[in-house]
C-alpha cells in the first residue's frame, strides 16, 4: 500500500564521478556519532539545532526535539528530488501517531468504586458524602413507573427458615417485566430458629432477624412491615419458603391452629377490604387460608404421586382451616375473583425451575391485571 503512495525508502547514492554512482547505507547512528563529534559533518537528514534551518536544494527542514524522540516532531520535508531523507525521517512526514489511549477515565472509575467495594466488604465505611447506588431502583424498579406500585413480603433468606430464594426472585422479575414498582417489607421479629442449609439442621448457637436477613435479598433497600399500608400500595404479594410457616406464622409447628404475625394479619385484611388483589406462592397460601375465611387457595395437587408432591398434605391441613383448596398444575395460577386472591403452588412441586418460574409469572401476571379492575 505504501509502495504505490510514496517511493520505497532504502540506501542513499552519491556521485563519485562522471557516469558512476554508488550506493551506500543510511546509518544514522554512526552519521549522529560523527555529529556530535564534528558539527560541521552532519548529514542531510541530521536536524539542525532548534531554530536553524537549511534552505539550500536537497536539504531537509525540522523543527523539535533531537532523532529518536518521536512525541512533538512535526511532519518533515521531502527532499527537493522527491525523495525521503532516510526512512526514519519519511516515517516521521508519513504516519500519524496517534498517543496512548487516556487512562483517566479508568482512574476515575477505580476511584469512585474503591469505597463501596471497601465497605461492601465491611473494611471500611463509606466517606461522609459518599452514597451507595440505589440497588432497588435498579434491580426491583422502585423508581416511578406508570403500572402499579406492588408490596413484596418477605419471611428472611432462605428455603428452610426464610424466603425461598428463587421465587422471591421470580417474582421481581415478572413485576419488572410487568411495569410495577416494587417496595419490599419484611417484619422487624426473630427468626423461628436458624437452618444450617448444608446440613439441613438447625444451627442451635444462631439466632437471626427477618428484617435483616430479608435485607440481603431486598439489596438492602428493606422497610419494616409494621409500616406498611394498602392506602399506599395497588397489591401485596407473598412468596414462600419455610419462613412463611415459621415466621410470619406458626403453621409449621401448630398446622390448623397456627396464629399468624400481626403485621401480616393486618396486611392481609386491609388489601382484602380494600378490593386490592393479594398474590400468595408456595406455602405461603396457607396465610390467607387462616385469615380470610372461605377463600379459594391453591397448593397443587392433593396426591403426593410418588413423591411429585412432597407437601401434598398441606391441602387437608387448608381445608381444615375453612378455605377452599384448588388442584392446579405448578405452571398454573388459581384466581378467587371474589376475594382477589391469587395463588400458585411453586416449590410444593419437583420440578424443573423453568416450570416454577412459569407458574410464578402466571400469578404475578393475574395480580397486576387485577389492580386494573
Amino acid at each position: 500500500m505504501l509502495s504505490r503512495c510514496c517511493p520505497a525508502p532504502g540506501p542513499e547514492t552519491r556521485d563519485t564521478g562522471p557516469g558512476q554512482r554508488s550506493r551506500e547505507p543510511d546509518t544514522r547512528s554512526g552519521r549522529e556519532a560523527a555529529g556530535r563529534a564534528n558539527p560541521s559533518a552532519r548529514g542531510r537528514d541530521h536536524p539542525l539545532p532548534r531554530g536553524q534551518s537549511q534552505s539550500s536544494p536537497g536539504r531537509l527542514r525540522r523543527r523539535g526535539p533531537a532523532p529518536g524522540a518521536l512525541a512533538g516532531v512535526e511532519r518533515d520535508e521531502v527532499t527537493a528530488q522527491g525523495r525521503p531523507a532516510g526512512f526514519r525521517a519519511w516515517l516521521r512526514g508519513h504516519v500519524t501517531l496517534r498517543p496512548p489511549p487516556s487512562r483517566a477515565p479508568m482512574a476515575a472509575v477505580r476511584a469512585l468504586m474503591a469505597p463501596r467495594l471497601a465497605a461492601a466488604s465491611a473494611l471500611a465505611p463509606l466517606p461522609g458524602n459518599t452514597r451507595m447506588p440505589s440497588p432497588r431502583a435498579a434491580l426491583h424498579g422502585s423508581a416511578p413507573r406508570p403500572g402499579p406500585k406492588v408490596a413484596l413480603v418477605l419471611s428472611g433468606c432462605g428455603v428452610y427458615d426464610g424466603t425461598e430464594l428463587h421465587e422471591a426472585s421470580a417474582i421481581l422479575v415478572h413485576l419488572s417485566r410487568g411495569g410495577a414498582e416494587v417496595q419490599i417489607f419484611a417484619p422487624d421479629v426473630p427468626q423461628m430458629h436458624v437452618i444450617d442449609h448444608t446440613k439441613g439442621q438447625p444451627a442451635e448457637s444462631e439466632t437471626r432477624n427477618v428484617l435483616t436477613e430479608s435485607a440481603r435479598i431486598a439489596r438492602g433497600k428493606i422497610t419494616d412491615l409494621a409500616r406498611l399500608s394498602a392506602a399506599n400500595h395497588d397489591a401485596a404479594i407473598f412468596p414462600g419458603g419455610f419462613g412463611a410457616a415459621k415466621n410470619l406464622s406458626t403453621f409449621a409447628v401448630d398446622g390448623k391452629d397456627c396464629k399468624v404475625n400481626k403485621d401480616v394479619e393486618r396486611v392481609l385484611k386491609e388489601f382484602h377490604e380494600a378490593g386490592k388483589p393479594i398474590g400468595l406462592c408456595c406455602i405461603a397460601p396457607v396465610l390467607a387460608a387462616r385469615v380470610l375465611r372461605g377463600v379459594e387457595v391453591t397448593v397443587g395437587h392433593e396426591q403426593e404421586e410418588g413423591g411429585k408432591w412432597p407437601y401434598a398434605g398441606t391441602a387437608e391441613a387448608i381445608k381444615a382451616l375453612g378455605a377452599k383448596h384448588c388442584v392446579k398444575g405448578v405452571t398454573e395460577a388459581h384466581v378467587d375473583q371474589k376475594n382477589k386472591v391469587v395463588t400458585t403452588p411453586a416449590f410444593m412441586c419437583e420440578t424443573a425451575l423453568h416450570h416454577i418460574h412459569d407458574g410464578i409469572g402466571a400469578m404475578v401476571k393475574k395480580v397486576l391485571e387485577l389492580t386494573r379492575k
